[in-house]
């Protein structure tokens, strides 16, 4: 079974501070063969990792051209693409990335999700060989969770300089325009702790990292108020009737707010 996928790790100089608990915990998980790992960033660093290879991409580049300059660097047709801020915290065994990744070749899929915070439960979980195809017309089919992605299509979702929000949003308009094959795979593969939002560590990691001895520094740790209304965005993203969502926005513009999704 040949390798034919990289991992890329998306980062920049803001989130440095994550770069060496995530690469060790990466590396204290990851089972078999060490397959090429790199990591893109926005500025030079001191920090150098083993097996890692630190990309520079141009300090003008915004998150998704990072990713679509580190592109040209990596020479497999498929990217295991995962963000600083997703720490592995279960076992990763390569045997079943290069599985789902050749599958992926053989079977044409563009996008391969291996992990979904919607689907994340270890009692569903079910055997490697099955696929779920993703439904394009739900909101956030296309997202930015660990996922096997086709190269040339990742580089096609990349139009213009964006914020990562804002990013993911296009995702699932462009797989639809681009007829792109996107499957998910409920196998439990490549799991993540979710550490960050709006640039502050969660209640849930912060809980993980004291049981577990590890120190990331100084970064704040984010309000109770302020996550409890973000689990409650999710959700209604996730499921609320279109309707629903379309009237609490239309309340929520007579209040200035805005919404990435518009």
């Amino acid at each position: 079974m040949n390798e034919n996928f990289s991992v890329l790790i998306s980062s920049c100089d803001k989130f440095s501070d994550l770069w060496k608990e995530h690469i060790r915990l990466y590396r204290e998980n990851w089972q078999g063969k060490v397959v090429k790992t790199y990591l893109v960033t926005d500025k030079e660093t001191s920090q150098t990792f083993e097996d890692v290879e630190i990309i520079v991409a141009p300090a003008e580049c915004d998150f998704p051209m990072r990713i679509k300059h580190a592109l040209q660097y990596i020479e497999t047709p498929f990217v295991l693409l995962t963000l600083d801020d997703y720490f592995t915290i279960n076992s990763i065994k390569s045997d079943n990335l290069n599985y789902l990744s050749n599958r992926a070749e053989k079977e044409s899929i563009d996008f391969l999700m291996l992990y979904d915070r919607r689907k994340d439960d270890s009692n569903k979980y079910k055997e490697l060989n099955i696929l779920e195809q993703i439904d394009l017309s739900k909101k956030y089919a296309v997202t930015l969770y660990p996922a096997i992605w086709n190269k040339e299509f990742l580089s096609k979702t990349i139009k213009e300089d964006l914020s990562p929000w804002l990013y993911e949003v296009s995702l699932t308009k462009t797989a639809i325009e681009e007829r792109a094959k996107c499957f998910y795979s409920p196998s439990g593969t490549f799991r993540i702790l979710d550490v960050v939002r709006k640039g502050k560590v969660l209640h849930k990691a912060d809980r993980y990292f004291k049981k577990n001895g590890i120190n990331i520094g100084d970064r704040p740790l984010i309000g109770g108020v302020t996550e409890i209304k973000l689990a409650i965005i999710d959700r209604l993203n996730w499921y609320a009737p279109k309707w629903f969502v379309s009237l609490l926005k239309n309340v929520g513009r007579k209040f200035g707010m805005e919404f990435y999704s518009d």
